[in-house]
């Protein structure tokens, strides 16, 4: 499967909540949250260890933080330094263009692993993308951005990429 994560940072993700006994703003739970879904946890969670994943954050705008890999130990370097939004011109929640973006990068990585296979003169793919999804935690509603969530949408649709989408806080 492969999976780009869609992380709201905007600063409505500053409110804090609940979380494992502790007070933690919704950011710092959803970075917890990607993590434990990626790497696993001690309880329930096994984790995703045969699955590409990627992580797209936003705000007013929406970036890659994190191309597909399956190198997931990565993934919590570049998780760490993803901070809620600080300056008023870049506040916002564009939920559209983060799912957007997130759609073409998967629409994408099949392309990629071509061209990652070639690199290595390999002949065939030592892996294949049964799935494609997009997981969105946000805590919010769309207030900025070209794209509209609605239009996002239709995207993953035409290249059959399902969207999950996951509320933070109340």
């Amino acid at each position: 499967v492969a999976i780009e994560v869609v992380i709201d940072r905007s600063s409505s993700m500053k409110a804090e909540m609940n979380f494992a006994g502790e007070t933690q703003n919704r950011l710092e739970v959803a970075k917890k949250v990607f993590l434990e879904f990626v790497q696993g946890n001690s309880g329930s969670l096994a984790g995703r260890p045969n699955d590409l994943i990627g992580l797209i954050t936003f705000a007013r705008y929406a970036d890659t933080a994190c191309p597909l890999t399956l190198a997931h130990d990565a993934l919590a370097s570049f998780v760490e330094p993803i901070e809620l939004v600080n300056r008023k011109p870049e506040d916002g929640t564009a939920i559209g263009d983060g799912l957007a973006l997130a759609a073409a990068r998967l629409q994408k990585a099949d392309q990629t692993l071509i061209q990652q296979n070639l690199a290595v003169d390999t002949q065939e793919s030592s892996y294949e993308i049964k799935s494609k999804i997009i997981i969105l935690l946000t805590d919010g509603e769309q207030n900025a951005g070209r794209r509209t969530p609605q239009e996002a949408a239709e995207l993953a649709k035409k290249w059959n990429i399902k969207i999950y989408a996951i509320g933070i806080g109340s």
